[in-house]
């Protein structure tokens, strides 16, 4: 699951590996300031994350356990865009994405995102919805990752957008 910022950046690609050939200290230094303007998204994020298991059967040690609870991070994505099916010369790219690693916190965030009451096997059992007691307890579906998200990310682009600018005029300018 993850919250991604587009930004309207074209050839950013190019820019960063022009950057790499010119300085990787510069491109290094780059990546690390595009992390640090997503920092607040991703801080937001991590305290909406409750610190206990949101329901009984959460805690445990296994995979969806709550103790192999794993923050919310920051990946940067710079591979080369991918061709979009009937939008022919488009090509954007997805600069930073905002990211959870582990499942208990993906289940949780989205629990109950797909529609309906109750679950298949839920109805089989006579056992209470998981969505349902997870939504009394937290709200409804998208409860971490997306609640208010565009408010943020509005901000997040904001911030990124003139180190990005920078960046391609840097490596424009180097290679010109």
């Amino acid at each position: 699951m993850s919250v991604t910022t587009n930004l309207d950046t074209y050839g950013l690609q190019q820019a960063l590996k022009n950057l790499q050939k010119i300085d990787p200290a510069a491109r290094r230094a780059l990546l690390k300031d595009i992390k640090k303007a997503a920092e607040p998204l991703v801080t937001t994020i991590n305290n909406r994350v409750p610190g206990t298991p949101p329901l009984s059967g959460m805690r445990n040690n296994g995979r969806t356990g709550w103790k192999n609870v794993k923050k919310v991070v920051i990946n940067l994505n710079t591979r080369k865009p991918r061709s979009r099916v009937g939008q022919p010369g488009v090509e954007q790219v997805s600069v930073v994405r905002v990211v959870t690693k582990g499942a208990p916190v993906a289940i949780a965030d989205m629990a109950g995102k797909a529609g309906g009451t109750q679950s298949r096997a839920a109805i089989e059992r006579r056992r209470p919805n998981f969505a349902s007691a997870l939504g009394s307890r937290l709200g409804d579906a998208s409860r971490f990752m997306w609640r208010d998200v565009d408010a943020l990310q509005a901000e997040a682009e904001r911030a990124l957008k003139p180190i990005i600018d920078k960046v391609m005029a840097d490596a424009q300018k180097d290679f010109s």
